[in-house]
């Protein structure tokens, strides 16, 4: 969620952590196996999200195929949890719900979309 975050050091390694099916399919109809916990990191998604919540990212959507969800991705090779919306053939906008945060437009091909995060859990 913040500037320079990889995503690959962000899963929680651990024992699984064990849900409810009825409780996940209320998010997704993906595999648990395809969900990964992520622990998000940095302002830049505030109000939405919060540093330290947990992110629940389905690995399954890695197509940018709906505009204004929210996608963690590798923004030039670096990661980040963000809001994407589709400008041109070739353009997205980047978006980070925190107004302080400037929304960038860039090339696709400088987006690698890791998986839409389909939920949260916050952390008091």
């Amino acid at each position: 969620m913040g500037p320079g975050t990889d995503l690959d050091d962000s899963y929680l390694e651990a024992e699984p952590i064990e849900f409810d099916i009825g409780f996940l399919r209320t998010m997704t109809t993906t595999a648990p196996d395809r969900i990964r916990i992520v622990d998000g990191i940095g302002d830049s998604m505030q109000p939405t999200l919060h540093d330290r919540d947990l992110l629940f990212v389905d690995v399954n959507q890695r197509d940018l195929n709906a505009q204004d969800r929210i996608w963690a991705l590798w923004l030039f090779g670096l990661g980040a949890v963000k809001r994407l919306r589709a400008v041109g053939a070739d353009r997205v906008l980047v978006i980070s719900d925190n107004p302080d945060v400037a929304d960038q437009e860039v090339s696709r091909k400088d987006i690698m979309i890791h998986g839409r995060v389909i939920g949260s859990i916050k952390r008091h």
